[in-house]
């Protein structure tokens, strides 16, 4: 009889302690940032490619876009960086008195223009740029500084052309140059030549009645240039002090390990450096942002498939093709929602856009985009041109957390290892993305006061298979209600996954 007791105790307890309930995870009232403008891509005018004088030939032809809009449709992304260089587009040398000669009426402006007509339609904000001077890529005139008044002068031009004759109200921002802090830019990272540029460009622009503020200070803020006067971290801080009067939106570049995106060091940094930001009230974004794989296991592989990848140049992310990719991004991109930032563009959209110094080698393409749409021209293979799984996470990012959003955080999550949670409300919805950069599967309860009345949908990225349509676009594999939702409800998230819950509607 004693015996029996026991046992039936013994099962008691265990039955009890496998009926326990998991851990809530809750979603915080209290926003950790309003007026959220949303995610998108770089997104280059093709200049290899562009025109029946580029280095390739007229290659990215309307057919070639069509099949790109298609894909944008679907990803619906809400920022786009333009980055351009005027000898690719407008400038055609200078007169004898040194003076810019200016063509805005050729095939290479109207590349651009065709990407602008398709931001203007879809209502994506556009953080237009330069790469640097022309002098800086050996065009003539000696125009090699961005304080030179030959250069503020051309571009307020173009600037003027694109948005009065063309009507692109859509270019919110303008960069004066590409990561101004690097010794690789073309202001070598000299503080004041950057900093006289922005002020004369946007005086230029004031004058001619433009409604654009500059973006700054588009700088990779992880890096120091010891030649410059100030680290990264500095060039954001002396923007803020020097500059906020004509700043609009704050906006970094950031390409980072994997380790330090998969140990959430990269939102403990970011956190930090939007610190120094907030008390201005302005947005801040990650004008490019990327990952890398340059240490241990993984960065052994990715030298090994440098070597072997004949058409990718050094500055290639090769685990583009790999479901890994899809989660390290996410990953990093709900961090950067998670320390407070704005939104994020992705380097890159296209590999058809760019070559190892620009210089159209074939077999030095810049390898970093969802897709390759001239594949067949370019590799002769069409494979390429197939959407990448990377797509499947940051397409989901940019369609589901709209503009205007106010973006939470739960009001716990530390007892989950490498479980990063995050949301954002609209008036329409709500959205929660979920990313497990753990090595083991994670099972909680999750509680929202979801927006909207329609169920939520569920997307999952999963490295044993996600679910996709005809056209590669990613399909929910389930739905769950709201009131299931407000009440608390289960979720399991595989080990190195990702998953979205969402009842947005997209038009």
């Amino acid at each position: 009889m004693k015996k029996n007791i026991i046992i039936l105790l013994i099962s008691i307890i265990l039955t009890t302690i496998g009926c326990t309930p998991p851990e809530t995870i809750e979603i915080d009232t209290q926003p950790v940032s309003e007026n959220f403008i949303g995610h998108g891509v770089e997104w280059s005018a093709y200049p290899h490619g562009d025109s029946p004088d580029a280095e390739w030939g007229y290659l990215m032809t309307d057919e070639k876009l069509e099949m790109v809009y298609k894909r944008l449709d679907y990803m619906k992304p809400r920022i786009v960086r333009v980055m351009d260089v005027a000898g690719w587009r407008y400038f055609k040398g200078v007169n004898a008195k040194g003076e810019p000669i200016l063509d805005f009426d050729c095939p290479e402006v109207q590349m651009v223009c065709k990407i602008l007509d398709y931001c203007q339609r879809n209502g994506i904000v556009v953080l237009l740029g330069d790469y640097g001077v022309p002098g800086f890529w050996g065009y003539p005139g000696n125009i090699d500084r961005v304080d030179d008044p030959r250069f503020i002068e051309m571009t307020t031009q173009y600037v003027s052309f694109l948005v009065k004759e063309k009507g692109f109200s859509c270019i919110k921002y303008y960069i004066i140059t590409n990561e101004p802090n690097g010794d690789w830019a073309c202001t070598r990272g000299e503080w004041d030549q950057w900093k006289k540029g922005v002020e004369m460009m946007a005086e230029a622009f004031a004058n001619e009645k433009l409604d654009i503020t500059m973006a700054a200070p588009d700088v990779v803020e992880l890096s120091n240039n010891h030649k410059s006067e100030y680290t990264g971290w500095q060039w954001v801080e002396q923007s803020v002090k020097q500059l906020d009067h004509l700043t609009g939106v704050y906006n970094v570049h950031c390409y980072a390990d994997y380790q330090f995106i998969r140990s959430g060091a990269f939102m403990e940094h970011y956190a930090a450096v939007g610190e120094t930001i907030r008390p201005t009230g302005k947005p801040m974004i990650f004008g490019e942002i990327g990952g890398w794989y340059h240490t241990l296991e993984l960065g052994g592989e990715y030298k090994k498939r440098m070597q072997s990848t004949e058409f990718a140049s050094e500055d290639s992310q090769l685990f583009v093709y790999d479901y890994l990719y899809g989660v390290d991004m996410a990953d990093m991109l709900i961090q950067t929602m998670k320390a407070g930032w704005h939104g994020a563009s992705a380097w890159m959209l296209d590999d058809a856009m760019h070559t190892i110094g620009d210089l159209g080698d074939k077999d030095q393409l810049k390898v970093w985009g969802f897709w390759n749409s001239l594949g067949t021209e370019l590799i002769g293979d069409p494979k390429h041109e197939e959407i990448r799984p990377w797509f499947f996470t940051w397409s989901l990012m940019s369609r589901y957390f709209t503009p205007g959003m106010k973006i939470y955080n739960p009001t716990q999550e530390e007892s989950f290892h490498r479980l990063r949670v995050v949301a954002g409300s609209s008036g329409t919805g709500s959205t929660i993305a979920i990313v497990n950069a753990d090595e083991v599967d994670h099972t909680f309860d999750l509680k929202m006061n979801i927006n909207g009345k329609s169920d939520l949908d569920i997307y999952d990225y999963v490295e044993s298979g996600y679910q996709t349509d005809e056209n590669s676009f990613p399909v929910p594999v389930d739905k769950v209600t709201t009131e299931k939702v407000k009440k608390g409800f289960t979720v399991t998230i595989p080990a190195r996954s990702f998953k979205l819950l969402t009842n947005i509607p997209i038009n």
